[in-house]
């Protein structure tokens, strides 16, 4: 399927903003309206988004609630209570765990004092559980801090209040309009707060509690750096913005991988095979964190917290060495019901033909549906929900958006069909009985569609992202190493993508593969005044006869370095390739 182009627009104050920049820090053009995409619009802001500074992280009492938290936490401490940290089984729960109870563990109490709890996937289901807050009243919990989960739990808080016991939410989910009943609740997405940023992760959140409790126990700063190796995996795995304080995060968190990271991580990348100093973005999404989420998708997501905290290489070892296990099982059944998913949808005229996809097999595993979406999404592209069953007459759902749909916004819409659900517009989950099924199913489809009427284009339409337009003359390897600097990348600053057009064969453009299915690009400007640049794209060698009979092209493309033996030289990353006659079909201005 073609995709379209769109084109980021800059208004004339942007494009003056953009000018100015670069030229003030003695950057190209383009570098300045990157910046501007990013928010960045003063000197100052790029030194710091260049260059991130702890100094820079936001007072943690600036949340709502965080006097509360920190000074109920103290006392639990103070008094030697028994503590539960309660959290989610995929990367960010068991992070957000892992690193409350490593703090509190190093810094604050015996261990004998800290207990954790992730509930099982199949058993328990998602979020807090009557049989947790009861597994926590039989150990005689006194606090319960619960850690990327809570926000929703009304019910279950109020069961725990009954026992005695009082409850910490750090959350980053969006809330409903009331909030449970809980001692705290740590969330920057309620309709009340006033801290200045949004998009923490849920390990995040449990960051600034602890950031909080230094502060209030005259604890020093440098004790939380150890915990920055967890941070940055959650932020990274859970796709949240990596713009703002989440920056900040991020560069330390990578830094702190890099020159110090824990025994647990140490034996995580050795199984990666990721080597000490090299770890990089790539890294976390490929490498480390599958194998942490392998555990809550395969058995027990406990099996990554007792990882994630252990002192000691015999445990680091074994531990690691089971997650590696889960891991390869996951990668088997996850392409195992992709395969059977594709085929359902291909095999089905009016399911290729629906603009949410929603399909159900009870038998299939539930830790690998959000997966499985994501997967459909990106072949069909369209917003698609994964379903199997659960426990007696229940089903749950992993839904995965495409397009900019807010799918969030979509199961909401259709809320009363369901018994729980939860997430945010790119990814959400839920949970249902069988009968409401048919029901849901037509009244979400009917959600989908009278969006897209109210749209001029359709949502679901592939469309490719370009930031910023370059002449050929444009393209160099000192604007690949000014692109580097704004490394790390991830969601709300990826990789930026380029377009450039009137582009010619400069002789040795070919298909290449053992299928030629792919197109290896010699090329220059349509005058040649550029030396030729060499570029790759993946699927489009079917371009080839045409573009090596020296037909103009347009291209998008990230910059790389290709550094093949013996010398490395500056390569086009190919996204898409057009013919300039069909140029103006592809464009789409944002």
């Amino acid at each position: 399927m073609s995709q379209s182009w769109e084109i980021r627009s800059y208004t004339s104050e942007e494009e003056t903003q953009a000018r100015e920049l670069a030229s003030r820090l003695g950057l190209f053009p383009a570098m300045g309206y990157l910046l501007v995409a990013r928010g960045i619009h003063t000197y100052e802001e790029a030194q710091n988004f260049f260059s991130p500074r702890l100094e820079e992280l936001y007072d943690p009492f600036a949340m709502e609630d965080m006097t509360v938290a920190v000074e109920r936490l103290h006392r639990a401490i103070e008094e030697r209570e028994h503590i539960l940290i309660y959290g989610d089984y995929d990367v960010d729960g068991t992070t957000a765990v892992a690193l409350l109870y490593r703090y509190l563990r190093a810094q604050c109490l015996p261990q004998e004092y800290l207990h954790y709890y992730i509930p099982d996937r199949y058993d328990d289901g998602y979020g807090i559980t009557l049989q947790g807050i009861d597994y926590a009243h039989q150990l005689g919990i006194g606090l319960i801090i619960s850690v990327d989960t809570g926000i929703k739990a009304t019910e279950e808080i109020i069961y725990a209040r009954s026992l005695g016991i009082d409850f910490i939410v750090c959350d980053h989910h969006t809330p409903d309009e009331t909030l449970p009943p809980a001692t705290a609740i740590l969330n920057p997405k309620r309709a009340d707060n006033h801290y200045p940023f949004t998009e923490l992760s849920g390990c995040g959140v449990a960051f600034k509690l602890v950031q909080g409790l230094a502060i209030y126990r005259h604890l020093p700063f440098d004790s939380l750096l150890p915990l920055l190796e967890l941070l940055v995996l959650s932020i990274a795995q859970d796709r949240v913005s990596i713009l703002g304080e989440n920056r900040i995060f991020i560069y330390h968190g990578l830094q702190q991988l890099n020159s110090q990271p824990s025994i647990a991580i140490t034996y995580l990348m050795r199984l990666g095979k990721i080597q000490p100093g090299r770890v990089d973005m790539a890294s976390i999404y490929y490498e480390l964190g599958p194998r942490i989420n392998a555990a809550g998708r395969m058995a027990h997501g406990a099996e990554s917290v007792k990882l994630l905290i252990a002192e000691d290489h015999a445990t680091a070892e074994a531990q690691s060495q089971i997650l590696d296990e889960y891991n390869r099982q996951r990668q088997e059944l996850d392409q195992q019901v992709t395969r059977e998913a594709i085929t359902l949808v291909e095999a089905d005229p009016q399911l290729e033909k629906q603009r949410l996809i929603i399909l159900y097999r009870p038998e299939w595993n539930k830790g690998v549906m959000g997966i499985v979406a994501a997967r459909l999404a990106d072949r069909f592209h369209r917003p698609v929900l994964i379903l199997s069953r659960s426990t007696g007459e229940y089903l749950a759902g992993s839904g995965r958006s495409a397009g900019g749909f807010d799918l969030y916004q979509a199961i909401q819409a259709c809320s009363d069909c369901l018994e729980n659900f939860g997430g945010h517009i790119f990814a959400a989950g839920l949970t249902i009985r069988e009968d409401r099924l048919p029901e849901f199913r037509q009244r979400i489809q009917e959600y989908v569609a009278g969006v897209k009427e109210s749209t001029s284009t359709s949502s679901f339409t592939p469309r490719l992202k370009v930031d910023v337009q370059l002449k050929p003359s444009e393209i160099s390897r000192t604007l690949l190493r000014q692109v580097e600097m704004l490394y790390p990348f991830g969601t709300d600053n990826e990789r930026p993508v380029f377009m450039t057009q009137g582009m010619r064969d400069a002789g040795g453009s070919r298909a290449v593969g053992k299928a030629l299915q792919h197109l290896s690009l010699r090329m220059t400007d349509a005058y040649q005044r550029i030396r030729p640049l060499h570029g790759f794209a993946l699927g489009l060698a079917h371009y080839a006869p045409e573009i090596t009979r020296h037909k103009a092209f347009a291209l998008c493309f990230e910059l790389e370095e290709n550094n093949f033996y013996p010398q490395s030289f500056l390569q086009l990353r190919v996204k898409d390739l057009c013919l300039e006659s069909e140029l103006s079909e592809r464009l789409i201005e944002q």
